[in-house]
């Protein structure tokens, strides 16, 4: 799940120019807890703890979001999920 979500929003925030870059927000379900980021934030933190996760390795991870900053632990058995948010 988390590769795919990583390669489907890396792709779309780094494929675009700064001009027509995606706005949506984006919604990261980890810990039992939510956070709302920009697709761009949400992109950097995927692709950070894909490549932890490839490496087989844990560490805590920076996350910005809405609310401020959060680091999160990521490791192989993190329960993590990602999509984008609902507009409002």
């Amino acid at each position: 799940m988390i590769g795919l979500a990583a390669a489907t929003l890396g792709d779309t925030v780094q494929e675009r120019t700064p001009a027509t870059r995606n706005t949506r927000p984006v919604c990261i379900h980890h810990g039992g807890r939510k956070f709302v980021a920009s697709a761009e934030m949400a992109g950097i933190f995927l692709h950070h703890a894909q490549r932890l996760i490839d490496d087989g390795d844990a560490q805590l991870v920076p996350l910005l979001h809405r609310e401020g900053v959060e680091l999160l632990l990521i490791t192989a058995t993190t329960p993590l999920s990602v999509h984008f948010a609902s507009p409002r």
